[in-house]
């Protein structure tokens, strides 16, 4: 990343490839920050087949990811590269965000969650676009039990005085197609004929699908009656955490014997495991499992018909399974 927000900002060109030139500005073309990203894949998808211009910004962009309606914008939020491609925007959708710290890069909760949305609001200010859609998360709170939720609740606080035309979502564990929960479980999973599981396994999640988390920050960018509004998003069903294991271990065909950790243990644990660069877990995603995540859809499901999907664990790893 550049340098903080405090430090001087770099005044450095960036990396755009377009299928279509941005000659004009257009009456639907939204910024999109996080792009690139799990959301962001899904999100940019969704707006093209609704009919955006879309400005992608990302810290990396392809020209094999060029197609037509898509500007690909490779800049970090940090410098001023980015901000002439969005000319035009009319609203801006912020998907930007960290599950893990890395503090030796200069990575952290408060400088990519707070820093980089006091960023977008300023360049939403300085372009001229009123509306901004915001993903928070589940769980964000001024006296969060980890940074993360503190700082999430940080960035929700300056998008909801910025002055602008927001929407706030707060998802809860989202799956899909190369979500956490497959890239961190699934190969213990596949190695492990015994697997460990933190605490008594009681903890209720409420995994939410990808696409219908897009589905929501598209919908809401064109309805007033969901601005100045703050909605949680959850699946159609709480499930414990021995339950998301058992259906992850039955969508891979594989016969698991789970065992349970004392929650001592687990901290302990992860405590050791967290050193190494590609540790599963982290102390702070272990505390915010313990702690749950659950919420009431009833607002969500009125103002966008969602949740529908259920989790079924990662039925697209399965031999011949096609991804939607």
């Amino acid at each position: 990343m550049a340098r903080t927000g405090s430090a001087r900002r770099k005044r450095q060109p960036a990396a755009a490839h377009e299928a279509t030139a941005p000659a004009r500005p257009a009456a639907r073309r939204v910024l999109l920050t996080g792009a690139s990203g799990f959301v962001g894949r899904h999100v940019l998808a969704l707006l093209r087949a609704e009919g955006y211009e879309v400005v992608a910004v990302s810290r990396r962009a392809s020209r094999d990811q060029v197609v037509p309606g898509v500007i690909q914008v490779a800049a970090d939020l940090e410098s001023d590269g980015w901000l002439s491609w969005a000319t035009g925007c009319t609203a801006a959708i912020h998907l930007v965000g960290i599950i893990r710290e890395v503090p030796r890069q200069g990575v952290t909760f408060d400088r990519v969650h707070r820093g980089l949305t006091t960023r977008v609001v300023e360049a939403c200010h300085a372009l001229g676009i009123p509306r901004l859609v915001h993903m928070s998360a589940l769980g964000a709170r001024p006296g969060g039990a980890t940074a993360y939720q503190r700082t999430k609740f940080v960035a929700e606080e300056l998008v909801r005085s910025s002055g602008l035309r927001w929407t706030i979502f707060r998802p809860s564990l989202i799956f899909g197609p190369g979500d956490g929960f497959e890239r961190s479980i699934v190969p213990v999973m596949r190695r492990l004929p015994v697997f460990p599981v933190f605490g008594d396994g009681r903890a209720r999640l409420q995994p939410v699908a990808v696409g219908e988390v897009a589905r929501c920050l598209v919908a809401a960018l064109e309805r007033s009656a969901c601005e100045s509004q703050i909605y949680e998003v959850g699946g159609p069903e709480p499930l414990t955490y021995d339950e998301v294991l058992a259906r992850m271990a039955r969508a891979l065909g594989l016969r698991r014997r789970f065992v349970h950790l004392p929650v001592g243990l687990s901290r302990v644990l992860v405590a050791i495991a967290e050193r190494l660069p590609s540790a599963p877990i982290t102390r702070d995603q272990l505390t915010m499992l313990l702690e749950g995540s659950t919420c009431e859809i009833g607002a969500t499901s009125l103002a966008f018909g969602v949740p529908q999907q259920r989790y079924e664990g990662p039925v697209w790893l399965r031999a011949g399974a096609s991804i939607s």
